[in-house]
């Protein structure tokens, strides 16, 4: 994630370059980090300058505000306390992250780029990453339930398992549905025995993760204009990647608790200014039901996206933050936007010494036909045995 918010605090990255502003006293502080930890050449990767992409890849508040991170794509991992900025840790992972989330207790879980899932301790700094579990295919979410009795994965390969945790050799279950990448898990707010997920099919999906059940499943691509997929087929045309789609890829999954039975869902998709918001409400017993609330029209895409205190909406643009407020009637932008300038101003700044580029279309299996190829060197040996 490119910014995260605690109370009245906000951190946003680019690049190399972290800054800590206060909403109140519109303070902005630079964090300079600090050197990293290797005797290997992290400035390469797969024959690709990783200055090119976006070298911090995370940072992060944890649930109570005691710490946040900050996750380089150099395999850095720094952990802070909030509110003195002490730095606490300074680990390299053993690959580049994909993921990093805090977990309930504050200590930090890693789903790296090869399939493995790490678990770093916040009280004991000096210890090592304890390794978790590993899949066959690139990890793109994790997450330790509230309850802390599980640890789920989401994949590149379509697959959500869920583990038994700290024991995570013990599958429990494995929800099996999605036609695509997995890049989004959440728990359900108002009934966390409910998992949601989302990805590169266009689908937000409902699961009693325990048993694998799928409850419900809703293709937000419904709403989709022609013109934003026509606009990321372009995207991957830059990319280079000999394919075309006709579903967008969900971007962003925020969930936000409305009351005890009812929880709100907001989802964006790539290439789509548009924000898409439902009220989701029952629970596993009962079955769930959804009533799609609003699509709400952003000024940018959005490049990151929250839900603070269950009130506020805050998103990240290249035009930088703004803040939404919703009740149950209307979901318009807060008049706290007014006082983040001086914030976008030193974002902009900070963007602007940024090269965009994304990994985004590695997601994307690329098909290979060596049938063609494999026939004319058939040709040639049937060849040169019938002049020899």
């Amino acid at each position: 994630m490119s910014f995260s918010v605690y109370d009245r605090e906000v951190t946003l990255c680019s690049g190399d370059n972290v800054i800590t502003c206060n909403i109140d006293d519109d303070t902005v502080k630079e964090l300079i980090l600090p050197d990293l930890k290797s005797t290997k050449d992290t400035t390469h990767h797969n024959k690709l300058d990783i200055d090119l992409y976006h070298t911090i890849t995370n940072v992060s508040y944890s649930n109570d505000g005691e710490y946040f991170l900050v996750c380089t794509n150099r395999k850095q991992l720094c952990l802070y306390r909030r509110k003195n900025g002490e730095l606490t840790a300074n680990r390299t992972l053993a690959r580049a992250a994909s993921k990093v989330r805090f977990t309930p207790n504050n200590d930090v879980v890693v789903a790296d780029k090869s399939g493995d899932a790490y678990l770093y301790s916040s009280s004991k700094p000096e210890e090592e990453g304890i390794a978790l579990l590993g899949h066959l295919s690139m990890l793109l979410d994790v997450m330790v339930t509230t309850d802390q009795k599980y640890i789920v994965t989401a994949d590149r390969d379509e697959k959500i398992r869920v583990s038994m945790y700290p024991n995570c050799y013990n599958i429990l279950s494995y929800c099996l549905g999605h036609e695509k990448f997995v890049t989004n898990i959440q728990e359900l707010p108002h009934d966390k025995n409910i998992l949601v997920s989302s990805g590169g099919d266009g689908c937000v999906k409902f699961w009693d993760y325990k048993t694998g059940k799928e409850l419900l499943s809703i293709d937000v691509n419904e709403n989709v204009k022609q013109k934003d997929v026509e606009g990321f087929n372009r995207c991957l045309e830059d990319c280079e990647l000999d394919e075309s789609v006709t579903i967008l890829p969900l971007k962003h999954l925020v969930v936000s608790k409305i009351d005890d039975s009812t929880s709100l869902v907001m989802t964006t998709l790539f290439s789509c200014k548009r924000l898409f918001l439902y009220n989701v409400s029952g629970s596993v017993k009962t079955g769930v039901t959804l009533n799609q609330r609003q699509a709400v029209e952003l000024q940018d895409d959005p490049l990151e996206c929250l839900v603070q205190n269950n009130s506020a909406f805050w998103t990240l643009s290249d035009g930088g933050l703004s803040i939404y407020k919703f009740d149950d009637k209307r979901f318009e932008k807060d008049e706290a936007s007014c006082r983040l300038e001086r914030i976008n101003e030193s974002w902009k700044t900070l963007r602007n010494h940024l090269k965009k580029h994304s990994l985004f279309p590695i997601l994307y299996k690329r098909k290979f036909d060596n049938v063609q190829d494999y026939q004319e060197r058939k040709k040639t040996r049937l060849l040169s045995k019938v002049s020899g």
